[in-house]
């Protein structure tokens, strides 16, 4: 089994810069390269382990911080983050921000 098949998800490259934190301030700036309603990767150069806090604004389309734990960490690229205690309202509209990238994804 490879580990895109042991996803709960399917993700969609995107290329969206984003604030993000290991707090609800959010001071680092860096990209985010692929999205799914469950979690994302994100492009960083900062180290974390698993299981770390890690929070990230997104523009819902008004602005929310959402939380989430990371699950893996590639050196000199990047935390795989999965969401942590959304609402209804914030899967519904990662769902519509997932949907709105999937036509742009190559074939």
């Amino acid at each position: 089994m490879t580990f895109s098949e042991r996803r709960k998800h399917e993700r969609v490259s995107i290329d969206i810069h984003v604030y993000w934190g290991w707090t609800e301030d959010c001071p680092f700036l860096d990209r985010i390269i692929s999205l799914s309603p469950g979690g994302y990767f994100l492009r960083t150069s900062q180290a974390a382990p698993r299981g770390t806090e890690i929070f990230v604004k997104f523009w819902l389309p008004d602005e929310r911080t959402l939380r989430g734990e990371v699950r893996y960490h590639l050196e000199r690229m990047g935390v795989g983050v999965e969401f942590q205690r959304l609402g209804a309202e914030e899967a519904r509209r990662l769902e519509a921000l997932v949907e709105h990238y999937r036509p742009l994804q190559p074939r």
